[in-house]
């Protein structure tokens, strides 16, 4: 999340107040030098295209929104065993939940040099705060983005040369069905 003060790379600023009672739908998509900006704060080699789309839906008689949406992208990571470019497509949903006092939900603001428990329970939606009333809708696509990025990007062919795992040849040796009948026929072989 940006902090206050901080501009987002990719920002699409919506003011709730637009949405009308039926929802609204977007689509936005990311400039080259957003991009590259998002490929910056994501460590990525690069961002070759960033697009999301979804709805907007009211609740609550308008005191929290709904988003719904996808987004695309083309990543260019680094892998993690030979540094090489590897490069990948996202295309991932997501929702969320956003609105305007939300303060009770997440605990209020406990005074100072007191710490804050807070005990979700398993089907909590809890909204994240409106700011000034808007939704960055390209802050909340680049979130994501983030969060479905390959955490450890690897080319297919790409290993470690001379590493073993230990007891690795010997599980392969079990799941083959001819390096059982193998042991078998060595255990006979050494009875007889």
């Amino acid at each position: 999340m940006i902090t206050s003060g901080t501009t987002p790379e990719f920002s699409r600023p919506l003011a709730v107040a637009t949405v009308p009672p039926g929802g609204r739908s977007f689509r936005i998509e990311a400039r080259a030098d957003e991009c590259e900006a998002l490929a910056r704060r994501f460590a990525l080699l690069a961002i070759g295209a960033f697009s999301a789309e979804g709805t907007i839906q009211p609740q609550q008689q308008a005191r929290r929104f709904r988003l719904v949406g996808r987004l695309r992208a083309e990543v260019v990571q680094q892998c993690v065993v030979t540094l090489d470019p590897v490069a990948a497509s996202v295309d991932v949903g997501f929702e969320r939940t956003y609105g305007a006092n939300v303060a009770d939900e997440w605990g209020g603001h406990p005074p100072p040099g007191e710490e804050v428990v807070l005990t979700l329970a398993a089907d909590a939606d809890l909204a994240e705060p409106l700011m000034d009333g808007m939704i960055d809708l390209g802050e909340a696509a680049a979130e994501e983005l983030a969060l479905a990025l390959d955490p450890f990007p690897r080319r297919p062919d790409a290993t470690f040369p001379g590493l073993t795992v230990a007891g690795a040849e010997e599980e392969a040796a079990s799941n083959n069905p001819f390096g059982v009948l193998s042991a078998l026929r060595d255990d006979t072989e050494g009875k007889g």
